[in-house]
Formats: structure tokens, C-alpha cells, sequence
């Protein structure tokens, strides 16, 4: 079946390819946004594929469209057969509807206020369905445009922290930001933009020049500034010493009859990652950026007002961490094998969001704050390795290691309890270097029951 698009003006006895099996009224809201000298159209991803279809597409991606509402059109005694037919259908139910009411809902629902809308020319696509490929439908595209809103309601554009999922398309760079890839199954190609196709009535409309143009003289500007937040804030640095060595070892050694060894090493990694993720959930933030056995993460003063609750907090939970790690070691047999665990905890300012604006797809970090924790880790990590201080001499080679910047160290004030990291191994200060940076830090090492027993001899320490 070849895809088709139908305007005002196919010839109104055209037959059909293939009579559809179901008509829709889709009605779209097309937003376009500002950033550096282009404007950018949204899209969303409302779907993934339906499990257990016949013909499905190749790929598992879904596509990418702009913010919709969706009609189902009945179809009384039998499908329209030509091109007149089905215009006809599609228009007279249109006309009973009210859709610039449901668009503004919908805009409401996307945080927006007194939104303004203007329509833009209206097609129909008949092409198999990009959700159940083994049914032909019928789509009447009614196209409108987000020409004004009001200003304060302009983060809910930005989307700064991906919590909407939105990705902004340049229109000027439409062509270079996307690509051209076969697609079988509408009988056409499909346009793919961040490893996912574009909707069908999303390519048309963007492949005339002209119709990019219109959007974008009709684009709202979104500040750069509403794409991140600045923040002030704790941030936390997570890296596992052995990671790969243990890995490596638990598919060697560990499986049984019963337990393969790529199944041994999945459920190590498992329950590593599983704890990672579950540490910054209990402790209640979502700035966090994760790269395998570790990550970034901040705790920003606007909703962690008392710096050492924070802190303790987060070395109680950190033991929960380490306590897991320890069990997993148990199952290690040969100690140079086994995993350690560096975390470093800093304070400073710093930027979190869609950091190159329309034009990121997740929300990361920017600021020099971060970029001194992570070095800090990584001088960590190299001193430990090196021992290039006295205080790492005699540490096993896979400690548990926590350091706290000065400046951090500074706003953290014994409670009566005592200092959050009593219950620790006070190893002192000591400069540590990565690269071009090199800062102050307190040094403290996590115990364990292993911590408490002497090493075995031959031990690599």
C-alpha cells in the first residue's frame, strides 16, 4: 500500500488504494521555540508500538509528533471509497466539534495560559496505522499554531528538567538534523530525528520551506535562561574502585549448574545499579546524571535548607550502600577482585537543565562546582591507587572512601548526636589533584566488618 496525502485539491472521484478501516481527526498544536538565532518546532512521543501486532515496523522507536488531540470518526454502513468521499466524512465531523476548546485545554494541560491560536492549512493522510501496522486508516490532519502565550508560563515551553519529555526540531537545520532511512511498511521512506522517525504528517508538512518559514516567523521567544535552573547546593560524586575487575570475575566464578555466567554477572550488575538509583530516590532528588557504576548528583539549597541533616542523611544511607557492596564481596573470594566504593561531596553553584537549550535532549549539569567534584574524585581515586599520601598507605585495595571538601566541611556543624561521620575512620586532610585542579579535602574511610579484620598475608594493600 502506497502512503498518500489528500488536500482540497485530489480530484474528489479519486479511488482509494485501500477503503480505511477506521478514520481519525488528529488536531495538532504546533509550538515553535526560540533559541540562538532559529526557532524550534516540539514534539512529543505518545506511543510505543503496540506488543503483538502483525507487520510491525522493523524498528521498536515509536515517532516523534507535535502535542495532539485525537477523534475517532464514525463510520456508519461502509468505508469511504474515494478521495470525495472521505473528505466528506472527515470535514462534517469535524464541524461538529469544538477543537480550538480542546487545544486550549490541552495547552492548559501543558501549563500554558492565555494561549492564542491560529489554523493552518488542513490535510488528509490515508497510511497504515503507525501503532497496530496491520490496519489501514484515515487521518484529517486540522493543523494549529501557538502564536502567543503568556510570558509567565514560558518554562512549561523550556521544559527544563525533561520532565515532559519534550524535544525541540530546528526548522532551519531541519534537513541536517535529521535523516533519511527506508520504510517498508507505509511504502515510503521515513525521516528519523534522535534515533526515532518523525510522524508522517510532521515530514510533510516540514519538507516545503515555505510552511518551516511560517512557523518560525510564528515562533514564540522562550528566554535561554528558562532552559536551566542556576542553583546553589550540595553535589555528590559516585564511582565503584574494581567495578570491571568484579564483573569480569563474577562471569568467571560464579555461576553454578543452575545460574549461567552471563546471569551471574547481570544480576551483579543488577543489584549495583539498582542500589545506585534507589540511594538517590530514598534520599529524595532527581538532578542526578548516571554513568554505569557511578554518578552526579546535586541537592539544591531551595529544597535542602539544612545542609548537615543533608549530609547526615546521606552518609546513613551511603552505609546501606557499602553494606551491600560488602555482601556482594563476600561472594568474591580473591581479594584484589572485590569492589570499592570513593564518594565525594562538595558545595557550590552550579546549572542543571537542557544546558544547550532547544537543542539538548536530557537534562545535565554545568558549572565550575562540578567540575571541581568530579576532579575531586578522580584525585581520589588516584591517591588511593598510588598511595601518594601517608593516610593511604596501609588502606586495603578495596576501600570505602568518602571525601568532603573544605568549603563543604566548613558548613557542616557537629548536632548533638555528634559529626555525621563519627561513626567513620577519620583518615585527615589532604590535598588531592586531577588534572588542572587541585583542592583540599577530608578524608574518611567507610568501616566494615573486613575493615576490623587484618589483612591475609600476601594481600595486596
Amino acid at each position: 500500500m502506497t502512503y498518500q496525502v489528500l488536500t482540497d485539491e485530489s480530484p474528489g472521484k479519486m479511488p482509494l488504494p485501500v477503503p480505511p478501516s477506521q478514520v481519525w481527526i488528529i488536531s495538532t498544536l504546533e509550538i515553535a521555540v526560540s533559541w540562538q538565532d532559529d526557532h524550534h518546532l516540539m514534539l512529543v512521543h505518545p506511543s510505543y508500538p503496540l506488543a503483538g501486532q502483525r507487520n510491525s515496523p522493523p524498528h521498536d522507536e515509536g515517532y516523534w509528533a507535535p502535542p495532539f488531540v485525537a477523534y475517532p470518526v464514525p463510520i456508519e454502513f461502509s468505508p469511504p471509497t474515494t478521495a470525495g468521499s472521505l473528505l466528506q466524512l472527515a470535514t462534517d465531523a469535524a464541524g461538529r466539534i469544538d477543537i480550538e476548546r480542546d487545544l486550549n485545554h490541552l495547552a492548559y494541560q501543558m501549563g500554558l495560559r492565555d494561549t492564542q491560536l491560529r489554523r493552518r492549512s488542513p490535510f488528509l493522510e490515508l497510511k497504515v496505522s503507525p501503532r497496530s501496522p496491520s490496519t489501514v486508516k484515515a487521518y484529517y490532519i486540522l493543523r494549529h499554531g501557538l502564536v502567543g502565550v503568556d510570558a509567565s508560563s514560558s518554562r512549561n515551553l523550556a521544559d527544563p528538567e525533561q520532565r515532559r519529555g519534550y524535544v525541540f526540531l530546528p526548522l532551519r537545520g531541519y534537513l541536517t538534523a535529521t535523516e533519511v532511512r527506508p520504510g517498508e511498511e507505509h511504502g515510503r521512506s521515513e525521516r528519523w530525528f534522535l534515533g526515532k522517525p518523525l510522524m508522517s504528517n510532521v515530514e510533510y508538512v516540514l519538507q516545503e520551506e515555505m510552511r518551516r518559514l511560517v512557523i518560525s516567523e510564528e515562533g514564540l521567544d522562550v528566554p535561554p535562561e528558562l532552559f536551566h535552573r542556576k542553583e546553589r547546593g550540595v553535589l555528590c560524586v559516585v564511582d565503584l574502585a574494581g567495578y570491571g575487575t568484579a564483573l569480569r570475575y563474577a562471569f568467571e566464578h560464579m555461576h553454578t549448574f543452575s545460574t549461567t555466567a552471563d546471569r551471574a554477572q547481570d544480576e551483579f550488575r543488577r543489584q549495583v545499579a539498582h542500589e545506585l538509583h534507589t540511594m538517590l530516590g530514598d534520599l529524595g532528588t532527581t538532578q542526578a546524571q548516571f554513568a554505569g557504576d557511578g554518578f552526579v548528583a546535586a541537592f539544591p539549597e531551595r529544597a535542602f535548607t539544612n545542609t548537615t541533616a543533608l549530609i547526615t542523611n546521606i552518609v546513613t544511607r551511603w552505609e546501606a550502600l557499602v553494606g551491600l557492596i560488602e555482601r556482594l564481596n563476600g561472594s568474591i573470594r580473591a581479594p584484589e577482585k572485590r569492589v570499592g566504593t570513593r564518594m565525594v561531596l562538595h558545595q557550590g553553584d552550579y546549572s542543571y537543565g537542557r544546558i544547550a537549550g532547544a537543542r539538548s535532549f536530557a537534562a545535565a549539569f554545568d558549572g565550575t562546582a562540578v567540575i571541581e567534584a568530579v576532579r575531586l574524585e578522580q584525585g581520589l581515586a588516584t591517591a588511593s591507587k598510588e598511595r601518594s599520601a601517608p593516610m593511604f598507605a596501609s588502606l586495603p585495595r578495596r576501600s570505602h572512601l568518602v571525601a568532603v571538601s573544605g568549603q563543604l566541611a566548613e558548613q557542616v556543624k557537629p548536632s548533638e548526636s555528634g559529626s555525621p561521620f563519627g561513626a567513620w575512620t577519620a583518615l585527615g586532610e589532604t590535598s588531592l589533584t586531577a588534572k588542572e585542579y587541585e583542592g583540599d579535602a577530608f578524608v574518611y574511610q567507610v568501616r566494615t566488618a573486613e575493615t576490623e579484620r587484618p589483612s591475609p598475608a600476601g594481600e595486596t594493600r
